[in-house]
């Protein structure tokens, strides 16, 4: 290779990294919704199932990259302890969290309550660990830290107080996979407004319950814990879907 040839690809390279970054930082500050579902092909190998739809994929990547988050402050505050330091993790993190939650929102079956949760419960985690490594730079007395605890669970709890009130539902919805005598086996997404885990369970029939069929379904609320799916309200007649869980809007 000459050097006319060398210089030609170097400046291809460093084109081609400029074009990158400069979309990087467009997504970053300018995010746009986005016509495909993403590709987080890290978050598909962690669970067992294949055939996620974007629903789940999403809310999976959201879980994970929070617990990272959480993961990631630990270990500055304990082994580091400098609040710079969550700075700089902090502030990539939520760009990229409103990036993921603007671009990929419109596939949640209701956006707004995921945005709400964890941006929120994101905020009060930076404030717990940014508080925290200040008050360990003056080593106050062991009191202190009990008090600053104290304040970060009451914290905790007007949130989750505000964010059932808000956006919490008795209900959530469900796909029937199996009618087999008086119990239909019925997969439910996870729903946060409703408080419930993802995953099949089995419930009282009803009538006109058959396979594929969209079924709003009545959750009991468990104090610390996940709701429970409790029975069947409604059947939505004439809609079949295997890969979503959310009722068309002309059904409601």
């Amino acid at each position: 290779m000459n050097l006319d040839d060398l210089l030609y690809n170097i400046g291809l390279i460093a084109e081609k990294a400029g074009d990158g970054i400069r979309r990087a930082v467009k997504n970053a500050f300018f995010p746009v919704p986005s016509e495909e579902p993403p590709s987080v092909w890290l978050s598909k190998r962690i669970t067992e199932r294949k055939d996620l739809t974007p629903h789940e994929l999403i809310s999976l990547h959201l879980q994970l990259c929070f617990m990272a988050y959480l993961a990631v402050n630990f270990v500055i505050v304990f082994v580091a302890g400098t609040p710079l330091y969550l700075l700089a993790v902090s502030i990539p993190y939520f760009l990229y969290l409103r990036y993921f939650l603007v671009s990929y929102g419109n596939f949640l079956i209701e956006e707004k309550p995921y945005r709400v949760f964890y941006v929120g419960i994101s905020a009060i985690s930076f404030l717990a660990f940014l508080g925290y490594s200040i008050l360990k730079q003056f080593a106050p007395e062991i009191y202190y830290y009990y008090v600053y605890v104290a304040i970060i669970a009451i914290a905790v709890l007007v949130f989750r107080w505000h964010f059932k009130n808000s956006y919490g539902r008795e209900y959530t919805y469900g796909t029937i996979e199996e009618v087999k005598g008086d119990l239909v086996r019925v997969f439910i997404h996870d729903d946060i407004a409703a408080n419930i885990k993802p995953g099949f369970y089995w419930l009282p029939a009803v009538e006109e319950a058959e396979p594929g069929r969209v079924v709003k379904i009545l959750v009991e609320d468990r104090t610390f814990r996940s709701a429970r799916p409790a029975r069947i309200l409604e059947v939505y007649l004439g809609q079949s879907s295997q890969s979503s869980t959310e009722p068309k809007e002309e059904t409601e």
